[in-house]
């Protein structure tokens, strides 16, 4: 069955009359009413009661009235996403993403679009399942990590400090310190995140460099949780994330003064149809990234009642 035929028998139904319809289709009257048959044919049902002066829905034309318009409204949007797509357009993105991202990064973004900005849908994966979720089928992915993957093009967005969360009865927040040594901070009793986040994975690389171990260490999956547990007193929390539930943070530091810090980095498909676009979005987000985000996680301050913010050297 050809969707020409249903924009025809709608056509028919809004006119009233074949000649009235085939008049706004630009149609010779005969070739309508021969494609309105065809369709009767190909349906198996009489559309139309022919036997009086004019055209009359049959029972069965009032009761495809609805599925025709319908099949009609999907195949226009096909061809409109298809008219769009063939043109390298981008009217929906497909974002993956871990939690702290997405809360920290990518809804914020999301947050300063306008309506004519792409729609973005979030899929959240692990950090370590970025790439693979976006090689299977995702348009973008924000990642903690750039891997060599094949096939991927990638764009640094911008970088955020580990900090380390204490409770404000702490030595480190009574004495308001903005910063600790890496050999300080593997003494204290530790809660942080499991081994497959990337976070935990820059603090673990960083003390086997120094030559250096952990004393103690609890872990937990959820960054929002070792925050909680750091301002209840039970360990030092080490998160990337924004301070909450007054907990108080201090930049980590090497040896010789720089902070341990995360790079953030977009990836999508070399091979995607709209691969221009979506380095468009991407700038966008980056530029977003410098502006706000990296401002926001180098300003350290207790969160939820905590003390004045401190800006720390980035």
């Amino acid at each position: 069955m050809e969707i020409k035929r249903l924009r025809y028998f709608l056509a028919v139904v809004r006119a009233g009359t074949v000649t009235a319809a085939a008049e706004r289709l630009h149609l010779a009257q005969p070739a309508l009413s021969r494609q309105l048959r065809h369709l009767e044919a190909e349906l198996g049902v009489v559309l139309f009661d022919r036997s009086g002066p004019r055209l009359r829905l049959t029972s069965a034309g009032r009761q495809l009235i609805d599925s025709a318009t319908d099949l009609v409204s999907r195949a226009d949007q096909i061809e409109s996403v298809a008219h769009h797509m063939a043109h390298g357009g981008l009217r929906r993105v497909v974002v993956a993403a871990a939690e702290t991202t997405i809360h920290e990064v990518v809804a914020p973004f999301v947050a300063r679009l306008s309506p004519t900005d792409p729609f973005v849908s979030i899929r959240e994966v692990p950090a370590q399942q970025v790439p693979h979720t976006v090689a299977e089928g995702a348009d973008l992915g924000v990642a903690a990590t750039a891997p060599a993957a094949h096939g991927l093009s990638w764009q640094p967005l911008t970088d955020v400090p580990l900090r380390a969360y204490v409770a404000a009865t702490h030595p480190w927040a009574v004495r308001r310190r903005g910063s600790v040594e890496l050999a300080e901070l593997v003494r204290e009793p530790l809660v942080l995140l499991t081994g497959e986040h990337p976070a935990r994975a820059v603090l673990d690389q960083a003390v086997v460099a120094a030559g250096l171990a952990f004393s103690h260490v609890e872990e937990s999956s959820t960054a929002r949780m070792i925050q909680a547990l750091a301002a209840a007193g039970s360990g030092v929390g080490v998160v990337t994330d924004l301070p909450h539930f007054s907990a108080y943070p201090v930049l980590i530091t090497a040896s010789d003064g720089s902070p341990l810090r995360l790079a953030l980095h977009a990836c999508w498909s070399t091979q995607h149809y709209a691969a221009p676009a979506i380095a468009s979005f991407v700038a966008c987000l980056e530029e977003f990234a410098t502006a706000h985000v990296r401002p926001a996680a180098w300003q350290l301050e207790a969160g939820e009642g905590g003390g004045a913010g401190r800006r720390l050297p980035s």
